[in-house]
C-alpha cells in the first residue's frame, strides 16, 4: 500500500499520520513537548525534542497502522511558524528554538520600523528577532550560519542537507514590492543567515542513511519542502481556488484566504505562499485559541477534566447548552500570550469582563468561546478591508472543530456558513500530505477537494445577529479601553 508520512508541528506537540493515495488517514500518533519560559516575554523550546518526536511517532504510526516501511513514498512536514533555531555551518543547534510566541523583539521590531518608516515587521519576525540576537547575543550571531525554522531544522535532520539553494531568503511574509521589502528589513542583519527555503511540492532532499535509520524508514524516500501550519491547514480544508477561506483552532488560531497576488494590508497580517506557487494566503493569527480554551478548561473545570480525561469536552458542550446567548452576558478576552492578529499588542493579556453574582462557569466558558469567534470575525473584517472582498462560507478545522457548540457559534457570530472536513483534527498532517502527493504526482493543486472531504455544514441562525452584532462591537472596545492599562502594567518587561 503506498503511503505518506505527514507530520503536523504543533506548539505544544507533533502528530503524524500515514495517508493513502485517497486521502485516506490509516493511522495517527501523537507526541508532545514542551514551553520553556526562561523569563517573562520569552518562550523557547529544544530542537532536540521536535527530532526525538519525530523518530518516536514515525516509529508508532507504521506499527500502528500495520504497513511496512517500504510502504512509505515520500515526507513532508508541516510546521508552526515563525520558530527560529540557530545553527553553525555543521549544522548544530547553538540556541534552543524561539517560539512564535516569543515576544522579546519588540524593541527591535519598533527600531526596524522607524527606520523604514511604515510598521513592516512584529517582534515575531525573523528580522526582529535576528537583529535581537545581534545585539544582545553578539557572538551567537557570529556562530550562526543559518537561523533555520522548524521545516528547515526536522528537513536537515532527515536528509542531511541544511539548505537547498533557491531564489528567495526564509522570510514567511511577502509584500507587493518583496525585494524592496527585503532590503529594507532585513538592512541591519547579514541576508545570507537565513536559510534558503523550498517550495511545499518539490523534492527537498532524499532520506539519508542516519535520517532513515532514527525514523525506521528505508533511505532513499524523498523529503518534500514542507511548509508552515498556515498553508497546510488551508489545504487540509479543501481550500485550492482563489476566494477560498478557512479558519484554524488550533493552540494558536488563524483565518487564512486564497488570494491571486500581493496587497497592502493591516499591521498584523501576513501574506505567505500557500502549496500553489500560483497563489498567496492572506492571514491573520490569534496567538492564543485552543491555548486560552485549555487554560480555561484547567481552571474552571480542574477536577472533572482529572476524572473525565477526554469526555471533559462532552461535559463542557452540556453546560454550554445549558446557557443562552445573552446581550449582557460576560466577555472573556484571549491575549494569554498578548496578541498578533487582530490587533499586534505584546504587552495585552486576558481577562474575564462583567462577571456578575448570577453567572456560573458555564457562562464563563461560553464567553471564551465567544471572544475566540469574536477574534475570528475582527480578522475577517479586516480580511475585507485589505481585500476588499466579502467571504461568504467559511471552512473549519483543527481541534476546537470538533465541538458542534462551537462551531454553531461560529457560524451565529460570523452570520455565514461554516463547514468542518472530516479528519479535521488532523486536517495539518492532510495538507502537508496532499502537498507531497502533488510532488510525488498523484494529483494536481486543483485536485485538492477531491483529497478533502466535507463532514458537516452549520448555518447561522438569523435571529441572532443583531445580538451578536452588538456584543461582537463591545468586544473591539474592551481592547481599546485596556490596551494603555497594559502597555503601563507590562511594558518593562522588553
Amino acid at each position: 500500500m503506498n503511503c505518506i508520512a505527514a507530520y503536523d508541528f504543533g506548539t505544544s506537540g507533533v502528530k503524524a499520520a500515514l495517508v493513502d493515495k485517497n486521502g485516506k488517514i490509516l493511522a495517527v500518533k501523537e507526541k508532545g513537548y514542551p514551553l520553556l519560559k526562561p523569563r517573562p516575554l520569552y518562550v523557547e523550546q529544544r530542537p532536540d525534542d521536535f527530532w526525538n518526536a519525530v523518530c518516536e511517532v514515525t516509529k508508532g504510526v507504521i506499527e500502528s497502522a500495520g504497513v511496512s516501511p517500504q510502504d512509505v513514498k515520500g515526507l513532508s512536514f508541516s510546521v508552526q511558524s515563525f520558530t527560529m533555531i540557530p545553527v553553525d555551518k555543521y549544522g548544530n543547534v547553538l540556541h534552543n528554538a524561539i517560539s512564535w510566541l516569543d515576544g522579546r523583539a519588540e524593541r527591535q521590531a519598533q527600531e526596524i520600523n522607524e527606520r523604514c518608516g511604515a510598521e513592516m515587521v512584529r517582534s515575531q519576525d525573523y528580522q526582529s528577532r535576528i537583529l535581537w540576537i545581534k545585539q544582545n547575543e553578539p557572538e551567537l550571531y557570529e556562530k550562526t550560519k543559518y537561523f533555520l525554522d522548524c521545516d528547515g531544522f526536522l528537513q536537515f535532520k532527515a536528509t542531511g542537507i541544511m539548505a537547498v539553494p533557491k531564489d528567495h531568503p526564509g522570510v514567511v511574509t511577502y509584500h507587493p514590492d518583496i525585494e524592496a521589502y527585503y532590503a529594507a528589513t532585513l538592512a541591519d542583519v547579514d541576508r545570507s543567515k537565513l536559510a534558503p527555503v523550498v517550495e511545499a511540492c518539490k523534492e527537498y532532499g532524499r532520506l539519508d542513511e542516519k535520517g532513515a535509520k532514527d525514523l525506521g524508514l528505508v533511505p532513499g524516500i524523498p523529503v518534500f519542502g514542507g511548509m508552515i501550519d498556515v498553508p497546510a491547514a488551508a489545504a487540509g480544508c479543501g481550500c485550492g481556488k482563489e476566494g477560498d477561506a478557512h479558519l484554524y483552532l488550533g493552540s494558536s488560531g488563524w483565518l487564512s484566504v486564497l488570494i491571486d497576488r500581493p496587497y497592502e494590508t493591516s499591521e498584523g497580517s501576513y501574506q505567505i505562499k500557500s502549496i500553489d506557487p500560483d497563489l498567496l494566503i492572506y492571514g491573520g493569527c490569534t496567538n492564543s485559541c485552543c491555548l486560552m480554551f485549555n487554560w480555561a478548561i484547567d481552571q474552571l473545570y480542574k477536577k472533572e477534566h482529572e476524572a473525565l480525561g477526554g469526555k471533559i469536552f462532552d461535559l463542557i458542550g452540556q453546560e454550554v447548552d445549558s446557557t443562552e446567548p445573552e446581550l449582557d452576558g460576560p466577555y472573556a478576552t484571549p491575549w494569554l500570550f498578548g496578541e498578533q492578529f487582530p490587533v499586534a499588542d505584546v504587552y495585552i493579556r486576558a481577562m474575564f469582563f462583567n462577571i456578575s453574582e448570577r453567572h456560573t462557569r458555564a457562562h464563563m466558558i461560553r464567553a471564551v468561546m465567544e471572544c475566540l469567534c469574536f477574534s475570528m470575525k475582527w480578522q475577517m473584517e479586516l480580511y475585507t478591508k485589505d481585500i476588499g472582498k466579502e467571504i461568504r462560507e467559511i471552512g473549519v478545522n483543527g481541534g476546537g472543530s470538533l465541538s458542534p457548540q462551537w462551531m454553531q457559534m461560529m457560524a451565529d457570530i460570523l452570520q455565514i456558513p461554516v463547514y468542518v472536513p472530516e479528519e479535521s483534527r488532523h486536517s495539518g498532517a492532510i495538507g502537508a500530505a496532499f502537498a507531497a502527493a502533488v510532488g510525488l504526482g498523484w494529483y494536481e493543486h486543483k485536485d485538492v477537494k477531491n483529497f478533502v472531504k466535507v463532514e458537516k455544514r452549520y448555518e447561522p441562525d438569523k435571529g441572532l445577529a443583531d445580538m451578536y452584532a452588538i456584543r461582537y462591537e463591545r468586544f473591539k472596545r474592551i481592547y481599546e479601553t485596556v490596551k494603555d492599562l497594559y502597555e503601563d502594567i507590562n511594558g518593562d518587561m522588553v
